[in-house]
């Protein structure tokens, strides 16, 4: 993967147009939104516009408006990170490995202090804002990686059968992603504090949970169909007729985002909404703003997007897409 910035970051404060919370009729979608280049390859996005992502040092990194790129220390004997979910104070938790990739380490950040989490073989995916994170360790010699969480840095297995990941978690606690039946199936699954674990995936399908919205709506993938799961009941997403998608994000307005395409060099970035439909986030730019956006990775309450794709040549750029109204 290539980590090319040859990019003028030309970035004029945007704090008006990033202090989305000071405005309560803000839309979750737009018919076109203004395109900037993150010195980052961008992850995921707060309610404060704070992103976070992997720098071109290989650096688990945040960056904001006003404070510009940080990166974060690495873990001790690790080589490279990334910063994979970021909570609204600004916690931020992420992975790191070693060179040979043959160890892993999730890691939380937050008040300028690393905190090396707890478990072996360990990864984080998400965290709330409760700094409550979820991932996979190893909790037991010779098992596979099981789905758990952390709190207080005191971790627990969600599903110490055979394996499987948790991949997200929102401000109630209800977490989601996916555990492996003693026949290597996977499923995905939700865990809530007062029922337990429940499988939320399409009967007989293998399938994942990849996003979930403070509302307890997720977003399901089961090998090329998507559904959203909201209430109880499982809904398909008519998102490209023709090619593959992989949703990445949800936020509270059901609004999703991620890649589409024949395959992953051709991908192109789509945003989905219940009114509007599936759309390429490319037609939704200027025509003339000289780039290709491939992935989006990430969406906040207030529509704001990021993500990563080709800018006038240079792959692996991160963006951050502004509402226009």
């Amino acid at each position: 993967m290539k980590h090319i910035f040859m990019v003028a970051f030309a970035l004029v404060s945007l704090g008006e147009t990033l202090a989305f919370g000071q405005t309560s009729n803000t839309k979750c979608v737009a018919e076109h939104y203004r395109v900037l280049p993150l010195p980052l390859r961008a992850t995921s996005i707060n309610d404060m516009g704070h992103v976070a992502g992997i720098s071109q040092n290989h650096r688990a990194a945040i960056w904001t408006d006003r404070s510009g790129l940080r990166e974060i220390p690495l873990p001790n004997g690790l080589l490279d990170a990334e910063a994979v979910a970021i909570n609204h104070a600004g916690h931020v938790v992420g992975n790191a490995h070693d060179r040979t990739l043959g160890r892993h380490q999730a890691f939380f950040y937050g008040g300028g202090k690393l905190t090396v989490l707890s478990g072996e073989q360990s990864r984080a995916f998400g965290i709330n804002d409760a700094d409550v994170i979820v991932g996979m360790s190893v909790t037991a010699p010779g098992k596979p990686p099981d789905p758990v969480i952390w709190n207080g840095n005191v971790i627990q297995s969600l599903a110490p059968c055979c394996g499987g990941a948790a991949t997200a978690v929102n401000l109630g606690g209800d977490a989601i992603g996916n555990v492996h039946d003693d026949r290597g199936r996977y499923h995905a699954v939700l865990w809530t504090k007062g029922g337990g674990i429940k499988q939320i995936g399409p009967v007989n399908e293998y399938s994942t949970a990849i996003a979930i919205n403070d509302y307890g709506h997720a977003i399901v993938q089961a090998f090329s169909k998507v559904f959203l799961y909201a209430d109880g009941s499982l809904v398909r997403l008519e998102l490209h007729p023709n090619y593959p998608s992989k949703p990445l994000a949800l936020n509270n307005c059901d609004v999703v985002v991620g890649a589409f395409g024949p395959f992953s060099d051709a991908d192109r970035a789509f945003i989905w909404d219940k009114s509007l439909g599936f759309r390429d986030l490319n037609d939704l730019i200027s025509s003339d703003s000289g780039w290709k956006l491939e992935s989006a990775t990430g969406i906040n309450n207030h529509g704001a997007i990021v993500g990563h794709g080709d800018f006038r040549g240079a792959d692996d750029t991160g963006f951050l897409l502004i509402p226009e109204k």
